[in-house]
């Protein structure tokens, strides 16, 4: 499961374990002090909260800094790019944290066993809830000049990137230099991009105005594939096979890092 679906908002799978793991050693914490009558210095699990957060980016940052052009881009974590096993970066603060305040050691090891124990959880249940690959709608859009097609025809039997956007949409409107350099890049991916909502004039005016052009774009007046999703949130991108199997969603927008992520992570065989 990629996301956890809450009405309009839309949470990444992987916030809501660190969420929900972060809330339960936090009451675990208040919990034992408590009990014990210990002054409050929950300071420290922000602490290692936020190390771990910082080492999930610096390891994501490392591992693609190629596909990053400057400092503010790496600095700008809107692009969802987190490489979880840098979040180990939270352990060396955990231990320092166990050595230096001997009367919290308690709180401490029971603040990180609630959080183990949950995060465990929850990857269970949302592995459980996993559903098993579906197939694109067999739903009609339309060119810009009015004509249906059928989605699953735009998929030309090979690996697709499909990008749910609006004109409107100020991260719709950050992610489109991206989504076309990696047209171009992406030599066996194909890149579609499907307006939610708009007219044909609307989009062809943007388009024309910002001097973007796309091999693939077709419309969706009734948002039918926001529907398909489960979320009204834009920008959504789904990545699916060369069978029209949908494989992954990311949420919000792309950068160039965050797509290389996506395409190599799902697809390998897939390669600029």
């Amino acid at each position: 499961m990629n996301a956890v679906i809450i009405g309009p908002l839309a949470l990444p799978a992987p916030a809501l374990v660190i969420l929900l793991a972060f809330f339960s050693a936090l009451l675990a914490f208040q919990w034992w002090q408590k009990r014990r009558q210990h002054n409050h210095c929950e300071g420290v699990l922000w602490l290692i909260a936020l190390s771990g957060l910082l080492g999930a980016r610096l390891a994501f940052v490392w591992r693609y800094q190629d596909q990053y052009p400057d400092l503010l881009s790496m600095l700008d974590v809107r692009d969802g790019g987190w490489w979880w096993p840098g979040a180990l970066l939270a352990l060396p603060l955990l231990f320092l944290a166990l050595w230096r305040l001997p009367r919290q050691r308690g709180g401490l090891l029971i603040a990180a066993g609630a959080a183990a124990a949950s995060a465990g959880v929850t990857l269970m249940v949302l592995v459980a809830l996993q559903a098993p690959m579906s197939r694109l709608p067999e739903t009609p859009l339309y060119n810009l000049q009015g004509k249906p097609v059928a989605l699953n025809a735009t998929t030309g039997g090979q690996p697709t990137l499909i990008n749910l956007w609006a004109s409107w949409c100020p991260p719709c409107r950050r992610e489109m230099p991206v989504l076309q350099a990696a047209q171009d890049r992406y030599s066996r991916l194909r890149i579609v991009l499907v307006n939610q909502g708009e007219r044909a004039g609307p989009v062809r005016r943007y388009l024309t105005e910002q001097g973007l052009r796309f091999d693939f774009l077709l419309l969706d007046p009734h948002s039918t594939l926001s529907q398909y999703a489960g979320s009204t949130g834009l920008p959504l991108t789904l990545l699916v096979d060369a069978q029209g199997n949908e494989l992954a969603r990311h949420f919000g927008p792309l950068s160039s890092a965050t797509l290389h992520h996506l395409v190599q992570t799902h697809l390998p065989g897939v390669s600029p």
